[in-house]
């Protein structure tokens, strides 16, 4: 791989179903904490499971967000204070926005339950409320032109719930998908639009180009420092997104590595369909580990809130964070910053539409 990469990796992710197994390095958590939520009883094709929850590490102190996720344990930490940091990086460019951001409700957000993309836990860090279904409950719901739906990259989904969410978009709704749910739902719901080009990614990070700039919900990538910019993690498995419909599909942010590799350089894209809008994204938004590939992201976590220009008690709580961890570092704090910021950005545009309406 080209460049100089250091994985930081605490236990193993190797492909998407390694969500679901029970890696050897979470063995003490899972004696104190194993509880598997099952949900197979609603009538769906398959069963959707929860997955057991993991520890926090107790030397690490983080306020509010999520209790704890999947995956490396700076990237728990990192989660838990991107709130914080997104928002006040929203609140500089416009404080109306962070208005936004608190008016809404538990009814303005559909998160979709998948197998393997933890969105749920994105949305809890950064306290933004949600009803979280699974896609026979979706199928129940009235969905409403001005709502926005996360669906989980998942390992199958009804095909009548795909087209009840191409319904949803064309009368005005914002869909956001990940991975997998380019073949089970875009292909399905948003035919000779997208597409899975068949090839299958490795366990790998990528480096990505910002292509249009004047998207909003970009502005976390756009806003990186050009010696340390973000990368993609490709979880194993990732689906590669050919696009179909090149006059309707845009693509937001690509990579010349993806497309060396795998054929198909786009890493988000966007396209409108009837009133609404559709995202969507190879590999995951809640990212179980972090990717550096500079010696700044293998820096401090406090430097990369001092090149955001955030403030002296932000920097302060990560310099204070730092001490009781070395795992924490600017490559995870601007991971989790960045994906979070997307989500929070894309739940504001599609407030803003819906008021222009």
């Amino acid at each position: 791989m080209a460049g100089w990469v250091k994985k930081v990796l605490f236990g193993r992710q190797l492909s998407h179903g390694s969500d679901n197994e029970n890696p050897s390095s979470f063995e003490e958590a899972f004696q104190q904490q194993q509880t598997v939520l099952n949900v197979s009883n609603l009538s769906t094709p398959d069963s959707y499971i929860e997955e057991p929850p993991q520890l926090m590490p107790q030397t690490l102190q983080t306020p509010g967000g999520i209790a704890s996720g999947p995956g490396s344990k700076e990237m728990t930490t990192a989660y838990n204070i991107s709130n914080k940091i997104v928002r006040e990086r929203i609140e500089q460019e416009a404080p109306e926005d962070v208005a936004i951001l608190d008016s809404i409700a538990e009814s303005d957000i559909v998160c979709v339950r998948g197998t393997y993309d933890h969105i749920h836990l994105v949305l809890k860090a950064i306290d933004v409320p949600f009803a979280h279904v699974t896609p026979a409950q979706l199928l129940k719901m009235d969905l409403k032109p001005d709502q926005t739906v996360y669906v989980n990259c998942p390992s199958s989904f009804p095909p009548e719930a795909a087209k009840k969410l191409s319904g949803f978009v064309e009368s005005g709704g914002m869909l956001i998908t990940t991975d997998w749910a380019l073949k089970y739902v875009l292909e399905v719901g948003f035919p000779n639009t997208v597409k899975y080009n068949g090839r299958a990614s490795g366990d790998e990070v990528v480096s990505i180009e910002i292509v249009d700039t004047n998207d909003d919900v970009l502005k976390g990538f756009i806003d990186q420092e050009k010696d340390a910019a973000p990368v993609w993690w490709l979880e194993g498995s990732s689906y590669p997104i050919q696009v179909l419909d090149r006059e309707r599909v845009k693509v937001l942010v690509r990579s010349d590595e993806l497309k060396r590799r795998y054929g198909e350089d786009p890493v988000i894209i966007s396209f409108e369909w009837g009133k609404g809008i559709v995202y969507h994204m190879i590999s995951h938004f809640y990212l179980q580990r972090s990717e550096t590939r500079t010696k700044k992201q293998e820096g401090a976590a406090s430097s990369y809130a001092k090149a955001q220009n955030l403030s002296a008690a932000t920097v302060s709580m990560l310099e204070d964070m730092e001490m009781d961890s070395s795992e924490l570092n600017y490559g995870a704090i601007q991971s989790a910053a960045t994906s979070s910021e997307f989500v929070s950005r894309a739940i504001v545009k599609q407030k803003k539409r819906n008021m222009k309406l």
